[in-house]
């Protein structure tokens, strides 16, 4: 009594054409994707930063006096344009 055994999961071997090139793309997809987080993570981690900073020394200033906050908020503004302007001037 021969009885045909075929497994489940095909082995690498079985893979087709196809699937392999499908295997190929999501292989490069993570390894550029990889590269790409490398170089944005610190970029964004830097924004969110310097805006929380922005941010919470404002409330602080807000608790003082009006005037304190007006100053404050005038001075991250002008810093924060400051900081972009200096960013952009480096761009390729």
């Amino acid at each position: 009594m021969a009885t045909d055994i075929t497994p489940l999961l095909p082995s690498q071997n079985n893979i087709g054409h196809h699937e392999q090139k499908l295997l190929s793309i999501v292989n490069e997809f993570g390894q550029e994707s990889k590269r790409l987080w490398k170089l944005a993570g610190p970029a964004i981690l830097t924004t969110i930063c310097q805006n929380s900073l922005g941010a919470l020394t404002q409330t602080f200033a807000g608790l003082v006096n009006e005037v304190d906050l007006a100053a404050v908020s005038v001075e991250n503004s002008v810093i924060a344009g400051l900081a972009f302007g200096v960013m952009v001037h480096f761009l390729p």
